[in-house]
């Protein structure tokens, strides 16, 4: 585990080639991620986009006289409310775009459309939200309405550059060039990446072939929880799971440092250790007998 940049990229690759599923992929679009072009395509974004959210918000004191705005203009945005149209236009000194409501206002028969306010989130983006009142006024249903998304270009130029990196990263590096300098696996603890990490890729790998999965399979997270190995991934057949599950076990009983079987257990933050590597200062939670079961040691920690 412990190589100088250059022999773990080379075993990162080689792993990776064994092992399709171990490439490193964004957990949540599934696209390789290479770290120093993440960043400048996250800054471009930041600087060239502006994002809105569109929400629907019900008034339930429609027995009040109020003012409600069809138009608002805050910082170098204007939007504009199309009530006979049940659309949001929405501007700025670059881009002009409309948003229909129909989607947000998912039974809009029953709705009448009252105004717009915007709002600040605090760490976030604007929020424009649509004030909707229910025809039916006998109705007491607490109706509840998703989050919708605008975005408006705020500058030409870096919004080009972005558009520019975001398709070679996408359509080049995600797809050829894409080297790994590090895998999935990475995440095990190291002790279990001694003990068992390569049999239990091997081990996948046998069922995902059977399973002809091999190049769909995708883990999302690896990490360690209350002691036990913990194995996130998207889809998979019965037999594969089972043999997770049949890892999750023999981690618990592996040391997370060495990969020797472990004699005791941590408190507080569940985690099995050998005699050598166990914590010194910690007071030990459950302790190992030679039948391989646990037996309490300090009940204060359970």
């Amino acid at each position: 585990m412990k190589h100088n940049k250059f022999l773990h990229t080379l075993e990162s690759c080689w792993l990776c080639l064994r092992f399709p599923f171990l490439y490193p992929r964004n957990r949540f679009t599934g696209r390789h991620r290479v770290n120093v072009l993440h960043r400048l395509l996250s800054r471009l974004r930041g600087n060239s986009i502006q994002e809105y959210s569109i929400t629907a918000e019900l008034e339930k004191e429609t027995n009040k006289k109020k003012y409600y705005h069809t138009f608002q203009a805050f910082m170098d945005t204007k939007v504009e409310l199309k009530k006979d149209e049940n659309k949001l236009v929405i501007w700025n000194n670059i881009e002009k775009k409309e948003h229909d409501l129909k989607s947000l206002l998912w039974k809009d028969d029953i709705f009448e459309i009252l105004g717009i306010e915007v709002i600040f989130a605090v760490l976030g983006h604007p929020i424009i939200r649509v004030i909707i009142k229910l025809k039916d006024e006998t109705d007491k249903t607490n109706y509840g309405f998703h989050y919708e998304k605008v975005e408006l270009r705020t500058n030409k130029f870096k919004h080009f550059w972005y558009k520019v990196f975001d398709w070679i990263d996408s359509e080049i590096i995600d797809r050829i060039l894409f080297i790994p300098t590090y895998t999935e696996l990475d995440a095990l603890e190291p002790g279990w990446y001694k003990a068992f990490g390569i049999q239990l890729c091997k081990e996948l790998r046998t069922q995902l072939i059977k399973d002809h999965y091999l190049f769909k399979y995708r883990i999302t997270q690896i990490k360690e929880k209350w002691g036990y190995l913990h194995w996130y991934d998207c889809g998979g057949s019965k037999e594969l799971h089972a043999i997770l599950e049949k890892y999750e076990d023999i981690s618990y009983k592996t040391c997370i440092v060495c990969g020797k079987p472990a004699t005791k257990l941590t408190g507080g933050w569940i985690c099995p250790y050998c005699d050598e590597h166990f914590p010194k200062d910690h007071t030990v939670y459950q302790e190992r007998e030679a039948s391989g079961e646990w037996k309490v040691v300090n009940e204060n920690y359970l």
